[in-house]
């Protein structure tokens, strides 16, 4: 997974010592992406020669010419090397307003390549989920544009991290629930337990459909629609998009357990068995069959 730096954060009113604390949780934030998925950070070629809240890293001195630990000057050399410096300073830019005066490339291309980005939040700015501002593609096309933002430690900044080509590997009837660590974060601090009722399962359709889909699977309107009545709804996810290598196989989300689980079906829509979020297979005990024809 590639996430570009937005370089338009590095710039603040404030020193670079009144925001140390903002880059170490910029640098924690970055170790807890590493930790779950293999992403690369990806920069432009000139971000050394770029400074940050103010600060040279190449040359170790500020603008206003103050001066700056040593230990914070190594910590920041480290930083900007966990950075690939693959975008060219070129076409496309990204800019958050419609001249185009303070633009950035890496940003540009995050746009162009749907990839999310990963900011600074000096100053309070990019403190959001999406940036939006205005994408310039060649000397004349100027376009509205959108692109994700990662700016903080939170659940939602795992989907970004799912690799739905891995799921080529993986038959869906032994390895259903194959992204553990992704899922994992994602489910991080959210209690299905201790929930009434109505909304425990409000709680397991928003989770389930998330981890369904980060593991590969694909909700099918048609087949939740044939296996739902008046008494109970079925919320159903098929592995045909994903799972290319294997037969069809299908998710029955379990809106009934205490925990979020899945009945597993085969091609013919048998039941096999129930899956938890984490991968955990229990023999079936009851019927769980679907129907994939009226």
């Amino acid at each position: 997974m590639n996430i570009y730096l937005n370089d338009l954060s590095l710039q603040s009113k404030k020193s670079i010592m009144e925001n140390i604390p903002f880059i170490k949780n910029f640098i924690k934030l970055i170790e807890n992406l590493s930790s779950v998925g293999n992403i690369s950070l990806n920069a432009s070629h000139n971000l050394w020669g770029t400074p940050v809240s103010g600060f040279n890293v190449t040359t170790g001195t500020c603008i206003n010419g103050s001066s700056v630990p040593h230990e914070y000057v190594t910590l920041l050399r480290t930083l900007y090397s966990k950075f690939s410096l693959q975008v060219a300073d070129s076409l496309p830019y990204f800019s958050e307003a419609e001249d185009m005066k303070v633009k950035s490339s890496s940003v540009g291309t995050a746009c162009m390549q749907s990839s999310p980005v990963i900011s600074f939040t000096f100053d309070g700015h990019y403190t959001t989920d999406t940036l939006s501002g205005w994408l310039q593609q060649d000397e004349k096309a100027i376009s509205p544009a959108e692109v994700r933002n990662i700016y903080e430690e939170k659940p939602s900044n795992y989907m970004y991290l799912a690799d739905i080509s891995a799921c080529r590997k993986y038959n869906p009837l032994e390895s259903p629930m194959w992204n553990k660590e992704v899922s994992k974060k994602l489910l991080e601090g959210v209690d299905f337990i201790n929930q009434d009722p109505k909304a425990r399962q409000g709680l397991l359709y928003h989770h389930g459909k998330i981890i369904a889909e980060v593991n590969g699977w694909t909700y099918n309107d048609e087949l939740s629609k044939l296996n739902s009545n008046s008494g109970q709804l079925r919320y159903i996810f098929d592995s045909s998009l994903s799972f290319v290598e294997h037969p069809t196989a299908y998710l029955s989300l379990d809106m009934e357990g205490p925990d979020l689980a899945f009945e597993l079906c085969d091609k013919r829509g048998k039941h096999k068995g129930e899956c938890s979020w984490d991968g955990k297979m229990k023999e079936p005990k009851e019927n769980h069959d679907i129907k994939l024809k009226k």
